[in-house]
């Protein structure tokens, strides 16, 4: 048992101590000297003990038990043999452990993660825990193992590795349990591969190239032992370009193949190399890139061809690469969405996009620097339901109508088939709850106006919502959550007979009424058709909805046909919501406007030069331009045709009129209208920034370094800038990052983590208010982790780690548990006990010096508790002697004798000198007793 103190520096108030005596001893002596003497002592033992709290002072217990960590590789360097062999020894050494001891254990790779928490347990499996093994990490399994350890006993680590750090720095943590006395013993396995290892050790191609160019591909080939192979590499389009058979030796050896020409933008190769009864394949793959300017590419969306061959005609006619696609396959990735220049919707519903691929089209625009242009129709801008999407956002355009253009008070009536065939669920979700999302749509757009009824029915109609002003519209969509499913199926004439009553009632001019219905599933057909066909005189619309193909398909459309309004056919439930979202907003706002205008020109514009006499068009879409618009060409009344504007990196053009035979006959046979063409798509495509920004790329270790340089116009740095940056890889996924401005407009971040391959890089650079002021693509290679290369082991640094913390190299499982040099008890803190024991004898203190109690007192209260005989000791010596006189046997008695003194009436009654020094002698010790000193 020992003592030491966490802060030893306050044992420098011991000092006081010589001053505490001083004034004790040399002080003028008013009590007693044991008094004096044993309160000097009490209060030595007072100040020792707040002295002793303050330094924080511990007992500690001599070591005893020892508590050893195992930190086990289980990174992808390390064979299986070798593994299973540490886990043998881990084994093996928990076997033999002294039964009090205590073990853990810590499997490492990227990261390292707690196997088994320091216990007495003696058994061992196959680990549990999996970490990721791409890396190696000891500094991080060292520094959890120390975390590991207690603070008392003998503590040590033993490390199984086959050394091969890429991660943290292990040599440092190795001199923290140095410090600690915490020795690290090593049992060494190799990096080497149970078996053969081929490997693709790097790859080199240029990273920008032109359009037409042959590029060199060279590829670094190793093997551990002689061996023949082949090797491919797959191009842009993941099609082999090249297939070559290969002879490996154990010698690095360089192959170089010549690609094919390469299409313009950003262009992927993968290098494999197929070798027999290779034991190692993360090594036999690499991905590397190239970036092509060529000419320019446009993507052409449209849902019929027509819409967009007079287009494509037009852009090909000027040697402008065309791609026409419909909208289910459109690029699913940035990667390939980005190769091109400039993306047309033409004449295409919001429905028939995902919400990806919608926030794909608009980052497109605004981040990099892509062209869109949205061309009208029936089924575009707002009447396509894109009012309130991105790529609202991104055109140059709103959705909403002019003030002048918009329609009186409007009452829908919606019919919603509750019949059991409305119980199929698409993907979890029952068809009439997408019914109904789509009714509650509808109530979230009405005006405060408008008016809402909601007519559940199968074979009768279920609870009715409504009918609801537009100001009321939270009611409507809570009690739509009320709706329930029925039984059979609809009864689609008793159902009209139901809507027609509520339309009749409604006062407002304009009266719709939207029924939605199983495709299959509408009974009582008879009669149904003439009721509609009554309300269309009376001036009322019908649109009716159909989900999924069946037999009463037909009647639904022709319900339509007599009722004056459209008819929807979905396969999907699920596409209800956004078919009764653009159904409504058509029926309050009167998008198209159709009959011959001639357009006029609002301002000159790039797309325009050249262009004087403009031909004749027979109808457009309404839409308002937004303020920071260019307004190109107008209709007569003022309403927008062409406009554009740049969003973010990119820019956008809005043509509201069609460019087909519906609208423009006339400019899609116009001689100029090539020319016409070719000038939007041009003003479309990206600009060049120049120097303003340029990207850098490069491998540091197992991170990729990204660095932008930015400048101003006139060439000086550009500082201040909030630059990010997104990384997209082969298979879409992408990593954004913002980086961090090291130097006057240079910009850079490190990134871990990155899988090997090759990745396509866009930078945007912002002001302080958000706007883009640069923006630049590029590609980055992140090659293979250096953990698949062949000898990825570093016994040296093992023993350099045994060496700084004094562990041993190869250890016997038995020796893992013997205790080391340095070792640490278990330590009390005591400094509450000593401030306790200050305070407890701080009253005894006081005591010894102002308190004084009479041998008498303490007598009688002796005597009072039965305690006589001590009571007798402690009697003063005059009652005692009183005591003994009363107990001696009474004289004789004698008669008194007459004595006759004769005294002289002058003299006085004077005390003789020795009853004076009586009297003295008892005042004086009347003031002992009062002192104490009588106490001796």
């Amino acid at each position: 048992m020992g003592v030491s103190f966490l802060y030893p520096e306050a044992l420098w108030l011991g000092c006081v101590l010589p001053l505490v005596w001083g004034v004790a001893l040399l002080s003028p002596a008013h009590i007693a000297a044991w008094r004096r003497w044993l309160s000097l002592v009490v209060r030595t033992i007072i100040v020792l003990a707040l002295i002793g709290a303050l330094a924080g002072a511990q007992l500690v217990q001599p070591p005893g038990i020892t508590t050893t960590i195992f930190l086990l590789d289980g990174s992808d360097s390390v064979a299986a043999s070798q593994r299973a062999r540490a886990e043998a020894f881990i084994a093996r050494a928990l076997a033999v452990m002294p039964p009090d001891d205590r073990a853990g254990i810590i499997v490492f790779g990227r990261e390292a993660l707690v196997e088994r928490f320091p216990a007495p347990e003696r058994t061992f499996g196959a680990p549990a825990t999996r970490p990721f093994g791409g890396a190696t990490n000891i500094a991080d399994a060292l520094q959890l193992g120390l975390a590991l350890l207690p603070a008392e006993g003998h503590r040590r680590l033993v490390l199984l590795s086959d050394g091969g750090e890429n991660r943290g720095t292990a040599r440092l943590i190795a001199q923290d349990a140095a410090a600690q006395g915490i020795p690290i013993d090593v049992a060494p396995l190799t990096g080497s591969a149970d078996g053969l290892d081929a490997q693709i050790v790097g790859v080199t191609l240029p990273s920008t190239a032109r359009e037409g160019q042959r590029l060199p591909l060279r590829i670094d080939l190793e093997s551990d032992t002689s061996v023949a192979g082949r090797l491919m590499v797959t191009g842009p389009d993941r099609t082999t370009v090249a297939t070559i058979p290969v002879e490996i030796g154990t010698e690095r050896q360089t192959i170089e193949i010549l690609l094919p020409e390469a299409p313009a933008g950003f262009n992927r190769y993968t290098a494999y190399l197929e070798v027999p009864n290779d034991a190692r394949t993360q090594n036999n793959a690499i991905e590397t890139f190239s970036y092509v300017r060529g000419t320019p590419r446009v993507l052409l969306v449209a849902q019929a061809p027509d819409d967009a061959i007079s287009l494509e005609r037009a852009l090909r006619a000027a040697r402008i690469e065309v791609t026409v696609v419909s909208p289910a396959s459109i690029p699913a990735t940035f990667g390939e969405l980005i190769r091109y220049d400039a993306i047309a919707l033409i004449n295409v519903p919001r429905a028939l996009f995902s919400n990806e691929t919608v926030q794909r089209i608009a980052a497109y625009v605004r981040d990099f620097g892509g062209g869109l242009l949205m061309v009208g129709g029936p089924q575009s801008f707002g009447p396509g339901g894109w009012r309130g999407t991105l790529v609202e956002a991104a055109l140059p355009v709103t959705m909403d109508i002019p003030e002048r253009q918009r329609r009186p008070p409007v009452s829908v009536v919606v019919v919603i088939d509750i019949s059991g065939s409305m119980a199929a669920t698409e993907d979890g979700i029952p068809k009439l709850s997408l019914a109904l999302e789509g009714a509650r749509r509808i109530a979230a757009l009405l005006r405060d106006e408008d008016e809402l009824t909601v007519i559940p029915f199968d074979d009768r109609p279920g609870v009715i919502v409504g009918p609801l002003p537009g100001s009321r519209r939270d009611v409507a969509i809570e009690q739509l959550n009320q709706v329930r499913l029925g039984g059979s199926g609809i009864n689609i004439h008793d159902a009209l007979r139901v809507a027609a009553r509520y339309t009749r009632a409604s006062e407002r001019p304009v009266r719709h009424i939207i029924t939605i219905t199983d495709g299959n599933d509408t009974t009582q057909q008879e009669g149904a058709l003439e009721i509609v066909r009554s309300l269309h005189d009376e001036g009322v619309t019908l649109t009716s909805v159909a989900i999924g193909q069946g037999d009463h398909v037909p009647f639904i459309r022709d319900m339509a046909a007599v009722g004056g309004g459209r008819t929807f056919l979905t396969e999907r439930a699920a596409d209800v919501p956004d078919l009764l979202t653009g159904e409504t907003q058509t029926i309050m706002t009167p998008y198209i406007v159709e009959g011959s205008l001639t357009p006029q020109q609002a301002m000159p514009h790039p797309t325009l030069r050249g262009i004087d006499a403009l031909p004749k068009l027979y109808g457009y879409v309404l839409t308002t331009p937004r303020e920071t618009a260019q307004t190109t060409l107008v209709a007569p009344d003022g309403d927008v045709l062409l406009a554009g504007w740049q969003y973010g990196l990119g820019r956008s053009l809005a043509w509201t009129s069609d460019l087909s035979g519906r609208w423009a006959k006339e400019w899609v046979a116009w001689d100029a209208f090539p020319h016409f063409s070719v000038q939007l798509v041009t003003w479309l495509l990206p600009q060049q920034t120049g120097d303003t920004l340029t990207i850098a790329t490069h491998a540091v270790g197992d991170a990729l370094v990204v660095e932008a340089i930015t400048r101003t116009p006139d060439g000086a740095p550009h500082i201040g800038l909030n630059v990010e940056s997104r990384l997209i890889a082969a298979d879409g996924a992408t990593v954004e990052t913002t980086l961090r401005e090291v130097g006057p407009g240079q910009y850079r971040i490190s990134l871990d983590n990155l899988p090997a391959g090759a990745y396509l890089v866009q930078i945007v650079a912002r002001d302080g208010q958000g706007r883009a002021v640069a923006g630049a693509t590029g590609g980055a290679a992140m090659p293979l982790s250096a953990e698949y290369r062949r000898q990825a082991g570093d016994r040296y640094l093992l023993e350099e780690i045994a060496h700084i913390t004094g562990g041993r190299i190869d250890p016997q499982p038995h020796q893992v548990f013997e205790p080391g040099r340095a070792a640490r008890g278990m330590a009390r803190e005591i400094g509450w006990p000593l401030l306790w024991l200050a305070l407890v004898l701080l009253p005894l203190d006081i005591a010894l010096r102002r308190v004084f109690i009479r041998r008498a007192s303490i007598a009688a209260a002796l005597r009072h508790i039965g305690l006589r005989a001590l009571a007798r000791r402690l009697e003063p010596q005059e009652a005692l002697d009183a005591g003994v006189a009363s107990s001696l046997p009474s004289p004789p008695t004698t008669p008194p004798r007459t004595i006759t003194v004769n005294r002289s009436p002058a003299s006085p009654l004077v005390p003789s000198a020795n009853e004076l020094e009586r009297l003295r002698a008892a005042q004086e010790a009347a003031r002992r007793r009062l002192r104490g000193e009588d106490e001796e």
